[in-house]
């Protein structure tokens, strides 16, 4: 299936509905790329972001299914935090 035709708003209601039961949220600031916050509960600041999620790279179902597949892998082990060197 290709994804040529889908609204902003289908493809937001696609990624979102994917990663229930965690609360996904997918914007475009750009037109270009998504950036998504996905978390457990209902603190997106807790969760981890991806960013840069080109829209030209979504071109069929299974695109959509890799890129819920990161971001449950980027949930479950998320990157360390970077600490300052004193």
């Amino acid at each position: 299936m290709s994804l040529i035709g889908v609204s902003m708003l289908e493809m937001r209601q696609i990624i979102e509905q994917a990663c229930l039961p965690d609360r996904c949220e997918v914007s475009c600031t750009d037109g270009n790329s998504l950036t998504i916050r996905l978390a457990q509960g209902q603190n997106l600041e807790e969760g981890v972001t991806l960013t840069g999620v080109s829209l030209q790279s979504l071109n069929s179902c299974r695109d959509l299914v890799n890129l819920v597949g990161q971001l449950h892998a980027l949930r479950d082990n998320p990157p360390m935090p970077l600490k300052a060197i004193a």
